[in-house]
């Protein structure tokens, strides 16, 4: 055999292998589906997402913004930030006049004002066929913030922060005797910073929900909706999120709740947020796509999560 046949001969065998390859390829995507299929798309095709590039304080809202140029009040007091609601009925203002962001920092600040709140999330997450339930709960007694994170399935994780009111330093708690809605948190505890909380847990546990939701974060073609219930009003803002930018702090939460050895990387984020006619949260309910680092592979997950606001009534923390 010639030179120039072996070149020809060899250059078959790569394009074949090539073919062979690319098939295997298809075959494993199809046959295997999320298992297989997920660890050669997003394993070897995907390339991390660098979340530095991002800062919190410039993807945030300004309040003050939204006084000055909604309510017309150029330089608030405390009185009139205490009174904003009156305010806005007094001049017509609604939620359905305002944008999904701009409802959310409203009913935000309203909640952060609440002398007591509760929010309770069930949902599921569905990853390789099986499901992990996931329970979350968030409290303020009016002196101390606490928030639960339990997930129970092929791994049961469940952990648990508290911060008095004011206080720059948090307790960490890992929970034991795990069920799908409670753990028992009479176990160590770790005490940390709330710089130090911000970086394990993404969010400390004052804060409302754990996506950066902003008119840098929301994306274009959400709705609003007005609603009545036996008689009350209600407003159902349905919205989806950049699965980037919003989800800055959540991805450490996502990492440290579910016991994974890489943050998640999210594909989209939907959110249904309900508020009433005073721009109190009612519910928050979320459908998230994303994918995680587990034993070498990044399977596709879809999360599902229904939290449900009891505001300004008494509330009693579980035992710690």
């Amino acid at each position: 055999m010639s030179k120039s046949e072996l070149v020809k001969e060899r250059m078959a065998i790569s394009r074949k292998r090539t073919i062979i390859n690319f098939i295997l390829v298809i075959i494993i995507g199809i046959g295997s589906g999320i298992f297989l299929g997920s660890w050669y798309s997003y394993a070897i095709l995907s390339n991390p997402i660098d979340y530095s590039q991002f800062s919190e304080e410039a993807l945030r809202d300004d309040l003050n913004d939204i006084f000055k140029n909604v309510l017309n009040i150029k330089n608030p007091t405390e009185a009139d930030k205490q009174n904003w609601v009156s305010t806005a009925k007094s001049k017509g203002v609604t939620p359905k006049n305002l944008t999904i962001a701009e409802n959310f920092l409203l009913a935000e600040y309203n909640l952060q004002q609440a002398s007591t709140f509760s929010a309770i999330g069930t949902g599921r997450v569905n990853t390789m066929g099986t499901n992990q339930s996931i329970y979350s709960a968030k409290y303020f007694d009016g002196n101390t913030y606490m928030f639960e994170s339990i997930s129970k399935g092929i791994i049961n994780v469940a952990n648990c922060i508290v911060m008095d009111k004011g206080s720059n330093t948090v307790t960490s708690i890992k929970g034991k005797n795990i069920t799908e809605t409670s753990a028992d948190w009479n176990g160590s505890k770790t005490i940390m910073t709330t710089i130090e909380c911000k970086e394990t847990n993404g969010n400390t546990p004052d804060v409302v929900v754990p996506y950066i939701i902003s008119s840098k974060t929301v994306l274009d073609g959400g709705s609003i909706v007005e609603e009545v219930v036996e008689g009350k009003k209600y407003y159902v803002c349905s919205f989806a999120l950049d699965p980037i930018k919003s989800v800055l702090n959540y991805i450490k939460q996502v990492k440290q709740t579910s016991g994974l050895s890489d943050y998640p990387s999210f594909d989209n984020i939907a959110v249904t947020m309900k508020l009433d006619e005073n721009w109190n949260l009612v519910e928050f309910n979320t459908n998230e796509n994303y994918r995680v680092s587990y034993m070498g592979l990044k399977p596709k997950c879809n999360g599902t999560l229904n939290i449900n606001f009891i505001i300004n009534e008494p509330v009693t923390l579980p035992e710690y």
